[in-house]
């Protein structure tokens, strides 16, 4: 029945595009269309639209709705076909950033956590005793111009204790972000076989046991993490992390876990992670299979979706935060949406 339905849902999106020209594929059914391009004047008051309201109304829950609003018109600027070559979307990317890792460089934590993202489903997260970096990247791949300079990224290498990397792809792992840990003498987790056929990283990465049973440790620093044996679709291992600090704060990042539709393996997994361990805070993507599902599995104590407006994503497949909401509409476990730089402070 399950199937019949899908087909059927299937249908009535192939049916709506052909009677909805202003559709690009189905899965933009649900958001405002994109444009092909737009006028200078428009993306600049848009983002500086967007900046005052991130700053008046900054990350909480609940979620003021100007916030919401502001996240939404980012979504019409980013999803202008060419919005990946704009100077003006770069400049607003590194500013964002910038001042993300100004607030990374001055935070001193006596308890709780505070939680940063910097691009896509690159994280960083503090506690008072250690900096917790996860698929960090200089920004999209394949694009100098929108990608955060060395400069940026050796200032927030400089903030972090070690770096976890979920999976191979490009907008989750990145060989020179890799290599400056590793140049300070920080470990850099990864799952088995990443670069293997580069010497320099076969002989440096952490590749740790995927399971769900296996907690490993770290001394330096000092955290317990777990591998959990994920996937992206029937494509590579995707490893989620779930890493707790000294202080037993939890954090779980899922990189891009997402079981294929007719593979539901990886839940067998998910299902008991909030059996196993009490999860402070999910750091899922946003498209995963099934998110509502996930978090049930997981029992967060907050969400923070990651993988929106992935830049190196053609457009029909660039997540945006209007398709967030949408996934986790009527969730009972609270949520944050963040935009680039933006940094939250659990209690």
């Amino acid at each position: 029945m399950r199937f019949l339905l899908l087909a059927l849902a299937l249908t009535t999106l192939h049916a709506e595009k052909a009677s909805k020209p202003f559709l690009s594929s189905d899965r933009r059914a649900f958001t405002a269309p994109e444009l092909l391009d737009a006028p200078d004047e428009w993306i600049i008051r848009s983002f500086a639209w967007a900046d005052d309201m991130f700053n008046t109304y900054p990350p909480a829950v609940p979620e003021h709705p100007a916030r919401r609003a502001a996240l939404i018109r980012l979504d019409d600027v980013l999803h202008i076909t060419s919005a990946p070559q704009k100077p003006l979307v770069h400049k607003f990317f590194h500013e964002q950033v910038t001042r993300g890792i100004e607030d990374l460089e001055r935070t001193k934590l006596t308890a709780g956590a505070r939680i940063w993202k910097i691009y896509s489903h690159s994280w960083i997260v503090r506690t008072p005793s250690v900096t917790i970096a996860f698929d960090l990247v200089p920004g999209p791949p394949r694009n100098d111009a929108f990608a955060l300079p060395a400069t940026l990224l050796e200032r927030i290498v400089r903030q972090a204790d070690v770096l976890f990397i979920s999976h191979l792809h490009s907008d989750h792992a990145n060989k020179v972000v890799a290599k400056m840990f590793l140049e300070q003498g920080k470990p850099v987790v990864a799952p088995e076989g990443l670069w293997k056929d580069d010497a320099y990283f076969a002989s440096r990465l952490t590749y740790p046991e995927r399971s769900a049973d296996k907690v490993h440790s770290l001394a330096k620093p000092s955290l317990k993490y777990v591998a959990y044996p994920g996937h992206q679709g029937k494509g590579p291992i995707n490893n989620n992390h779930l890493v707790i600090t000294p202080e037993n704060f939890a954090v779980m990042q899922t990189g891009d876990e997402s079981s294929d539709d007719n593979d539901w393996s990886d839940f067998a997994w998910i299902n008991n992670v909030g059996f196993q361990h009490t999860v402070d805070v999910l750091l899922p993507n946003c498209w995963t299979t099934d998110i509502k599902r996930m978090a049930r599995g997981v029992n967060p104590k907050l969400i923070l979706t990651g993988h929106e407006n992935e830049m190196g994503h053609t457009v029909d497949h660039r997540e945006d935060y209007t398709q967030t909401y949408n996934h986790l509409f009527g969730s009972p476990y609270p949520f944050i949406v963040m935009s680039w730089g933006e940094g939250y402070t659990v209690r």
